[in-house]
C-alpha cells in the first residue's frame, strides 16, 4: 500500500464493504479481506430454495468494486486481532498471514450455530447449499413418483423459527407445489414441519409484548398445512433423523438447518468488550468499546439503544444503513474529525416470505400480508441491488 497513507482493513465484508471503499478511495490505502470474492445479499438467498432466484441475481460483485476503488483484496477469514499491535490475522489457501493496520472495520457477520449432525442437512450458508436443496428435492419428489418407498421420502424438515427459518419453509412449500403439479402426487402427501426453540416465530423482530408481526406469521405458515412445533430444541441430526432434546424422532429424507446463528468464536478471544449476543460491543459511533482505532457493524456488533435499552436486532435492513456511517466515522478517524452518531431508524421495514407469493410485511404499528408485501420486499431488494450491479427489475418481480 501507499506508504503516505494510513492503512485501513476490512475485516470482512458485509454490507458495509462497499459503502467504505467508495468512501475511501484515494484517502488510504484499504485492505479488503473476505472468504470469496463476492457478497451474498442474505435477504434474498432463500429464494434460490423455490428457483425464483438464480446464484447470480442474489451474489454482489465484491471484487470488481475493490478494483474499481484502488484496494487491495486478500481471500480469507480473519481468525484473530490483536488490537494492542494493531495487527490481525488471517487464514488463506497459502497459510496464516498477518497484516498490520491504522484502522479496522470489523464485518465478519455471524456464522451457523454448531451441532451434531449438522454435515447431514442442508444448510442456509453457502448459498450453494439452497440450490444443492433445491436440487435434492425435485429427486425426491420424482422418486416418489416411481413408487420409492424410502420413509420419509416427502417430509421436509426446517430447523429455526426465526425470519430465515420462515422464509425457507414458504420457499420450500412454492417448490413442493411445483413438484405436485410435475409428478401428479397430491401435495397433501407431503408432510412439512418447522421446528422453533422459541414460542413464536421470528421472535425478537417486534418489540416486547407486540406479537402481532410473530402471530401473522404464524397463521400464513399454518395456512399451507405445516406443522409448527414450538419451543422444541433440536439435541442432533441424523443421515435420515432428527433428533429431539425430549426423545422424539423424526425421520425425513429433507432437513434443512437454519436453527440460529452465532458471533464468531474468536471474537471473544480477542480482548475487546463483547454484548450479549457475543458481538464486539459497540458505542454510539460504531467504535469498539476500549478502541479509538476499531469500528465494527452488522451482525457481528453489539449495540445498545432505546428506551428501555435493548440490543439492536440482527437484520441487515440496520447494517444497511450503519454502513455509510461506519464509512463516514473511518474517513474522519483518519483526519481527526468528530464522529457521527448512528441513529437507527426509529422503524424498520421487516417483511418474511410465506409462499404462494405471499408475505407478511412490517413498519412499525403497521403490518401487512399478501401479494403486495412481496412487491414492497423484492422493490426494496431490487432498489439496494441495482446500485450495486446491473440488474433487470424483471428478474425481481414474480
Amino acid at each position: 500500500m501507499t506508504g503516505s497513507l494510513p492503512t485501513v482493513i476490512l475485516a470482512g465484508c458485509g454490507y458495509g464493504a462497499i459503502e467504505a471503499l467508495r468512501t475511501l478511495k484515494g484517502q488510504a490505502g484499504v485492505i479488503a479481506i473476505n472468504p470469496y470474492p463476492y457478497i451474498v445479499n442474505s435477504g434474498m438467498s432463500t429464494r434460490l430454495l423455490s428457483g425464483r432466484f438464480s446464484l447470480d441475481l442474489v451474489r454482489i460483485p465484491l471484487l470488481e468494486h475493490i478494483q474499481a476503488n484502488r484496494a487491495e483484496y486478500v481471500q480469507g477469514r480473519v481468525t484473530q486481532i490483536q488490537p494492542q499491535a494493531q495487527t490481525l490475522t488471517v487464514q488463506t489457501e497459502r497459510g496464516l498471514q498477518r497484516l498490520v493496520y491504522n484502522y479496522l472495520l470489523v464485518n465478519v457477520g455471524r456464522e451457523l450455530r454448531p451441532i451434531e449432525g449438522i454435515q447431514h442437512a442442508f444448510t442456509i450458508r453457502p448459498a450453494e447449499q439452497l440450490l444443492a436443496a433445491y436440487s435434492w428435492i425435485q429427486k425426491c419428489w420424482r422418486r416418489a413418483a416411481q413408487g420409492d418407498p424410502t420413509p420419509g421420502l416427502l417430509t421436509f424438515v426446517v430447523v429455526g423459527g426465526g425470519c430465515t427459518g420462515t422464509e425457507l419453509m414458504g420457499e420450500l412449500y412454492d417448490l413442493c407445489q411445483q413438484m405436485s403439479r410435475e409428478t401428479g402426487i397430491p401435495l397433501t402427501q407431503a408432510r412439512f414441519v418447522l421446528i422453533n426453540r422459541n414460542r413464536s416465530l421470528a421472535a425478537g423482530i417486534a418489540p416486547e409484548g407486540d406479537n402481532r408481526f410473530s402471530r401473522s406469521i404464524e397463521a400464513a405458515i399454518r395456512r399451507l398445512g405445516v406443522e409448527i412445533w414450538s419451543e422444541c430444541q433440536v439435541k442432533a441430526l441424523g443421515p435420515e433423523q432428527v433428533w429431539l432434546a425430549d426423545g422424539r424422532e423424526l425421520v425425513a429424507q429433507t432437513r434443512l438447518w437454519a436453527g440460529g446463528l452465532q458471533a464468531p468464536q474468536w471474537l471473544s478471544e480477542v480482548g475487546l468488550p463483547l454484548g450479549s449476543s457475543g458481538g464486539l460491543l459497540v458505542d454510539e459511533y460504531l467504535r469498539v468499546k476500549g478502541s479509538e482505532q476499531i469500528l465494527a457493524m452488522g451482525d457481528c456488533a453489539d449495540f445498545i439503544w432505546g428506551s428501555p435499552a435493548r440490543l439492536l436486532p440482527k437484520i441487515g435492513v440496520y447494517a444497511v444503513r450503519q454502513a455509510p456511517i461506519a464509512a463516514q466515522n473511518l474517513l474522519r478517524l483518519i483526519r481527526g474529525q468528530p464522529l457521527i452518531p448512528y441513529r437507527p431508524q426509529a422503524t424498520a421495514f421487516v417483511c418474511v416470505t410465506v409462499g404462494n407469493r405471499i408475505a407478511v410485511a412490517k413498519k412499525g404499528p403497521w403490518i401487512g400480508r399478501g401479494y403486495l408485501a412481496t412487491v414492497l420486499k423484492n422493490l426494496f431488494d431490487w432498489l439496494y441491488m441495482r446500485r450495486l450491479k446491473p440488474v433487470r427489475w424483471q428478474e425481481f418481480f414474480y
